[in-house]
């Protein structure tokens, strides 16, 4: 059985509460929460990414800020979907050597925004 986790913001839970229970909170408590409901309701935004070569294995890693939970991030290389590496930020991808690869990351969050990051990188050789 695989276990599922997600983090949640302060934020987003100040924000479920006050749309479960509007009165359990003080006036001032609501227009705190309400202002920091705003700033996460900012849109999903790719922030950075990279993909280094190291000898046979490039090292790519993804950035991203305004996500709404429950946020996915699916790995891609040459076209194919890489399930192993799905909802990682930073993953390790084996190479052959003088080959161009097209890797894709496709990060989705529960609003239905999705951002994308691509490289095309050409695998060393070497030793690491």
């Amino acid at each position: 059985m695989r276990r599922t986790s997600y983090k949640l913001t302060l934020p987003a839970v100040a924000a479920a509460a006050m749309l479960m229970f509007p009165g359990a909170l003080p006036a001032s408590a609501s227009s705190t929460s309400a202002g920091s409901a705003a700033a996460a309701g900012a849109a999903l935004t790719l922030t950075g990414g990279s993909c280094e070569g190291l000898a046979r294995r490039f090292l790519c890693s993804v950035a991203f800020s305004g996500a709404v939970a429950p946020v996915s991030v699916r790995w891609f290389v040459d076209g194919s979907h890489v399930p192993a590496y799905d909802n990682r930020t930073f993953v390790g991808i084996g190479c052959q050597p003088t080959f161009r690869y097209d890797i894709r990351a496709v990060i989705s969050d529960g609003t239905g925004a999705s951002v994308e990051y691509r490289s095309n990188p050409v695998c060393r050789s070497g030793n690491p």
